[in-house]
């Protein structure tokens, strides 16, 4: 069963002409290119002794902020980790990382990790493992305070100024302060801005040689979080090659004990897609605390979500029917279900995620919130863990802590999920229907997520609009806004497509917004 929950909202305006995505959509993307005069850089396989005992204290304190989350995970409570770090477990730990990165890249994909770890609670350091046990490490040599430059750096505060909800009875925003604020997204001196965005966020996460070995080299990448490092654009950032999703797919990890665990990966291949529960477009006009932006492409989006898949078994909920307790029940009516999608809106809460973190519903039960999701009993989620698609405003992110973040994300990896879909930020109506529709066509040809996500992404940043122009091509808050949580997908027989895994930017012309 694959269970994709999609929430796409929050609008922003459109190019003006929207271009033919089908037509688009039917040409290759194209392989990366052989990168003849960039070799690949140097891993040490072996490691000073130095380098071991740093790295072994960064899976330490990494394991004992796991327990804090896997804690809050059962509980959704937030207990103190310990002081205490067993050295000698996470020397066993780090050969167990390296065994499982060597079988994860049989599966036709290189899958390398990389952990994140703050040093003296400043300092953030990054170690890349790759699948012959190579280690590359480096460090950003300023103190880390976190990745809030990235809102008004991206233009994500002029995004969420118009399209997130405001207080009821308040005045919506003007159609002019949108289309104000689109003239200044496209300006000279935004686009500078987004460059430079992009750059410091790549010398915080991606420091020094780590930097330098992902520039040479393509695949899929494991992160392991510490702070709010899991919710940064990585497809955007930018390398030697070109932006990261060029070359790499991308998965956020729960916490590090994803990479040890006895049951590590995501067996998608085992799951079908065709089988679907799809919501569109609630109705929000009852909501009694807040006023909603009206979502139009969330609800074109779920219909042609629903004709792509073409089951006569899908349910199709909009408007006043998109209840929580009909999306729950159909859930629990069909647990072989294999598409869960959501198209709606959803907010995000930094202090408490779970009682005030929540999808946006129709009707009297109110709104699905992450203290709900994360307590949920589905039938079969214990055998099949579903892929759970979130494609709404701010679904990734929540209260962040030293090893990692809680919010509506996790809570569906609670829940069961096998991986999540999430949002780290407020997104675009249009972009987003773009990058999903993508996504589901990728699903439909057998590729794994992470690899559907990163196709999609490059999809969404050609996209060309009947003028011939990239409205998205330099701004990543609308095509990069999106990151895969949970466990990386593997299975038995080798993914239709895995081989394709690293497209080339410039590769394809899928459509343009409609």
């Amino acid at each position: 069963m694959l269970l994709a929950l999609g929430l796409s909202g929050c609008n922003a305006n459109p190019p003006a002409s929207p271009p033919d995505h089908k037509e688009a959509a039917k040409r290759p993307i194209a392989r990366p290119a052989t990168l003849a005069s960039a070799p690949a850089t140097a891993m040490p396989v072996e490691l000073t002794p130095t380098d071991r005992a740093q790295l072994l204290e960064a899976i330490a304190g990494s394991e004992l902020f796991a327990k804090v989350l896997r804690n809050k995970e059962l509980t959704g409570k937030v207990v103190a980790p310990g002081k205490e770090r067993d050295l000698a477990k996470a020397e066993r730990d780090l050969s167990t990382i390296r065994d499982r990165l060597a079988d994860l890249s049989r599966d036709g994909i290189a899958t390398f990790a990389l952990i994140h770890a703050l040093r003296g609670g400043k300092a953030m350091n990054a170690w890349l493992i790759g699948p012959d046990g190579g280690v590359a490490h480096g460090f950003y040599d300023q103190e880390y305070t976190g990745l809030s430059l990235m809102i008004d750096g991206l233009g994500v505060r002029r995004l969420a100024a118009t399209r997130s909800n405001w207080p009821k009875g308040t005045p919506a925003p003007s159609p002019d302060v949108e289309r104000g604020n689109l003239i200044r997204d496209r300006s000279p001196e935004a686009v500078r801005l987004r460059k430079e965005t992009l750059e410091r966020t790549r010398a915080m996460l991606l420091p020094g040689a780590v930097g330098d070995a992902l520039g040479t080299r393509s695949g899929r990448l494991l992160l392991v979080p510490a702070m709010d490092s899991g919710t940064a654009p990585y497809a955007a950032l930018p390398l030697r090659n070109g932006p990261a999703a060029s070359h790499w797919s991308f998965v956020i990890l729960p916490d590090v004990d994803a990479l040890i665990a006895p049951d590590p990966t995501f067996d998608y291949r085992a799951l079908d897609i065709d089988k679907a529960i799809i919501v569109g477009n609630p109705d929000l006009s009852n909501d009694r605390q807040f006023d909603w932006a009206p979502l139009p492409g969330a609800q074109r989006e779920a219909i042609m979500v629903a004709r792509e898949l073409n089951d006569p078994g899908t349910v199709l909920m909009m408007g006043a029917a998109a209840t929580r307790d009909n999306l729950t029940r159909a859930i629990a009516a069909r647990p072989d279900a294999g598409l869960i999608y959501l198209a709606t809106h959803a907010v995000a809460d930094p202090v408490n995620p779970l009682t005030r973190g929540f999808i946006a519903m129709s009707g009297k039960q109110g709104h699905y919130y992450a203290g709900h999701i994360r307590q949920e009993r589905f039938p079969g989620w214990k055998r099949h863990h579903p892929l759970v698609v979130i494609s709404a405003c701010q679904t990734a992110l929540g209260r962040i802590l030293d090893g990692g973040g809680f919010g509506i994300a996790r809570s569906w990896t609670a829940a069961g999920a096998g991986q999540v879909v999430a949002s780290l930020w407020n997104v675009s109506d249009q972009a987003t229907a773009i990058l999903m529709t993508s996504f589901v066509e990728r699903l439909k040809a057998g590729d794994w997520p992470e690899v559907a996500m990163q196709k999609a992404q490059l999809a969404t940043m050609n996209a060309r609009n009947a003028k011939g122009e990239k409205p998205y091509a330099d701004d990543p808050k609308m095509w990069a806004s999106f990151m895969i949580f949970g466990k990386p997908s593997a299975s038995t027989d080798e993914p239709r497509g895995a081989r394709e895994a690293s497209p080339l930017a410039d590769g394809g012309e899928p459509s343009d917004p409609r």
